[in-house]
């Protein structure tokens, strides 16, 4: 028999003796305390086997019945339980007097009147056990339910974070796949060699877009390298009006943080600080770690920000899918805000990724 969670059955047992023999040796000592002659030695004992004959029959059938009853209806529940204690107590109060012969010669009657009240007793105390463990199960159900509500929602929230994923990673490759051939067929007659090495690069971009895809958290390291690529062909079409100022802390590499996380911040640097200004500008990558966390900073130099920050995520550029895959993986945890930059030239984006442990690595 397969019981569920709770005491082990030996200590179980003993538990049940112990409370069993306190409460007929409870009736033993009260029904000698009003009897005439006094009290019997005889009668406390009659009385703590009585106990244990309904103790035990209610545990009996909560241990062998309630798991079985719980897929009949209420009505025949009721009947075969009832049946199962009344026919328990009997069956133990006719042990009782066999062993006690004498006690049932004195008077019949009194003992068909104990028989009929152990029945009534069992009724009563197993059809209370019986209703709290059909409760107590109940229970546990539905905290097996939120459980496994839960844990759906995790699975359906991580499938979100990387259909997002690939969502991002199928934005990258026509936003930049066009630009990129237009600069790569402009190279192409001016600076073969250069030309290659932005195809090799465009190779490597998206050779880690779709190993970003398919796997976890990755090292700050190959974000950082991901987007030193992307950078590298950005200046190949922008030429002197992109520049780019590095300032991570070699601390920070190894620190997972999620694939293809800082690329929509630059793109955003880029696209809508740095393009709209005749004379370029200067993108800033720093990266850091701080009390528990790795703090990112993309900001530039340019046109500034346009809109509310509310607004930036709204509209997308990438930014807004930031904020949800950060949300689905860390929680209030993770951030991303967006504000202007204290110089009052161009915008600073920063991302907030909680560190689960750290070493030192290589950078950009």
């Amino acid at each position: 028999m397969r019981r569920e969670a709770g005491f082990p059955l030996p200590l179980l047992l003993l538990l049940w003796a112990c409370a069993n023999s306190a409460a007929g040796a409870a009736v033993g000592l009260a029904v000698g305390a009003f009897r005439e002659g006094g009290l019997q030695p005889t009668i406390v004992l009659v009385s703590v086997l009585f106990g244990n004959v309904v103790g035990f029959t209610v545990l009996v059938a909560t241990l062998t019945l309630t798991p079985r009853l719980r897929t009949v209806g209420p009505a025949w529940r009721a009947v075969l339980l009832g049946l199962a204690l009344l026919s328990g107590a009997v069956a133990g109060t006719v042990l009782v007097f066999y062993l006690f012969p004498l006690y049932v010669l004195r008077d019949l009657r009194q003992a068909f009147a104990v028989a009929a009240i152990n029945g009534v007793l069992a009724l009563i105390v197993g059809g209370v056990v019986h209703a709290y463990e059909g409760m107590r199960w109940r229970l546990a159900e539905s905290l097996r339910e939120i459980e496994e509500v839960r844990l759906v929602e995790a699975r359906l929230r991580e499938e979100a974070a990387r259909a997002e994923l690939s969502a991002l990673q199928a934005r990258i490759n026509p936003h930049f796949f066009f630009n990129t051939l237009n600069t790569i067929s402009s190279l192409l007659e001016e600076d073969p060699d250069r030309a290659e090495e932005v195809v090799q690069t465009l190779a490597n971009l998206f050779r880690y877009t779709f190993k970003a895809a398919g796997e976890g958290p990755v090292p700050l390291a190959e974000e950082l390298e991901f987007v030193r690529d992307y950078l590298a062909i950005e200046r190949a079409r922008f030429g002197d009006r992109l520049r780019v100022v590095w300032d991570v802390d070699q601390t920070a590499c190894a620190t997972p943080v999620p694939g293809l996380i800082l690329q929509p911040l630059v793109e955003n640097a880029v696209g809508h600080g740095i393009a709209p200004v005749s004379g370029g500008g200067t993108v800033r990558i720093s990266a850091r770690l701080s009390n528990g966390a790795l703090l990112v900073e993309v900001g530039d130099d340019g046109s500034g920000l346009r809109g509310t920050p509310k607004r930036v995520f709204q509209d997308g550029h990438g930014l807004g899918n930031v904020r949800r895959r950060l949300d689905t993986m860390y929680g209030a945890a993770g951030s991303i805000e967006v504000v202007p930059a204290a110089s009052g030239r161009g915008t600073i984006a920063r991302l907030r990724v909680p560190v689960r442990g750290t070493a030192g690595a290589g950078g950009p």
